[in-house]
């Protein structure tokens, strides 16, 4: 019979779920070292007969796990001699914050080296890309030892790296290397603007509340948003700014908010409004709780949004999604169901 494995995030935040779907393999945290474990196992005919699931879980000396890190992570890049598509690579590896909607966070960062970081570059060259793009969840945040400290002269040797290898198309501050609007600068758009080829940044908002930004844990105010776009905007750049509705305890009045920020926004400054619905991931602070649906009369009026021109639908696809998960687990795993609040 076959044997089904499951590994990612959703199973190192909540492998009884996974347990429970019936999985046999189950991979949990970084996956540089595990998986390479049970290819060996499985070539070595070690995983035999199947009773309860194995688990792969990463050493711990792995980056996530030791204050030190570890450099395991670094020997490998996202490139296969099986597949063309080389994905962006992956410079950071966890986050200073704690949002409560978000897995990431609450880990000391690691950051990629540039020895590594010129592997990388060196593949794409080799097969022949003329773009290099980078995930990290906090791009300014790239190599900094504290938060909302860029350390804006490691930001500028990784993208002149970049530019000494051959590339030119460059990009950094936008999907998937977004920017906290806090740390948002002069010096730090100037230097993006030396080196980016996208003309367009992506910052996190996720609320125009401030007292929600600050029960979720972001850090910053809505105030910093609007200087942190007025900012790039001077710089010449454009901004998209994402959101999340439908926030566990969002009412209807903080959503009224949001549709007048974004109006004032969208009037005054060169922004595209990017909406995104709340999915309870396994591990965060907010893994057992309900998204706050919206009304039928809210539905219209964010729907029309996209109709207007004024911001994405992307929420409402996020939103199907939701619905569909919790409907899975009230009819197969009433169980899991009944701890969601």
């Amino acid at each position: 019979a076959p044997r089904l494995a499951a590994g990612g995030p959703h199973v190192s935040g909540d492998r009884e779920l996974a347990r429970a779907c019936g999985f046999d393999i189950l991979f949990s945290g970084a996956g540089e070292d595990s998986f390479l474990r049970f290819a060996h196992d499985l070539l070595g005919e070690k995983i035999t007969a199947m009773g309860d699931p194995l688990f792969y879980e990463a050493p711990t000396n792995a980056p996530d796990a030791s204050p030190a890190g570890d450099l395991s992570w670094e020997r490998y890049i996202p490139a296969s001699r099986y597949f063309k598509t080389v994905p962006p690579l992956e410079i950071s590896r966890g986050c200073f914050w704690s949002c409560g909607y978000c897995q990431t966070g609450g880990s000391r960062p690691r950051y990629r080296g540039q020895d590594s970081i010129g592997s990388y570059l060196e593949e794409l060259r080799r097969r022949g890309f003329s773009r290099a793009g980078f995930i990290a969840p906090s791009a300014l945040e790239f190599a900094a030892c504290r938060r909302q400290r860029p350390e804006l002269g490691r930001i500028e040797q990784l993208l002149e790296l970049c530019r000494l290898a051959g590339f030119k198309f460059i990009e950094f501050g936008i999907f998937p290397s977004e920017i906290r609007p806090d740390t948002v600068s002069t010096e730090g758009l100037g230097l993006l603007r030396r080196y980016v080829a996208n003309r367009r940044l992506t910052f996190g908002a996720q609320s125009a509340v401030n007292a929600r930004l600050d029960s979720i844990g972001r850090g910053h105010t809505s105030a910093q948003i609007v200087s942190a776009v007025a900012a790039a905007n001077a710089a010449g750049f454009a901004v998209n700014l994402d959101f999340i509705i439908a926030l566990p305890g969002e009412t209807a009045g903080e959503r009224r908010e949001l549709l007048e920020f974004i109006s004032a926004m969208r009037k005054k400054f060169r922004v595209h409004i990017q909406l995104h619905h709340f999915f309870p991931l396994a591990g965060s602070a907010f893994a057992w709780r309900l998204p706050s649906f919206l009304s039928v009369d809210e539905r219209q009026v964010f729907s029309a949004l996209k109709k207007n021109g004024l911001a994405s639908d992307w929420w409402q696809e996020g939103e199907r999604a939701a619905r569909a998960y919790f409907s899975w687990l009230e009819r197969d795993f009433p169980d899991f169901f009944a701890q969601f609040t």
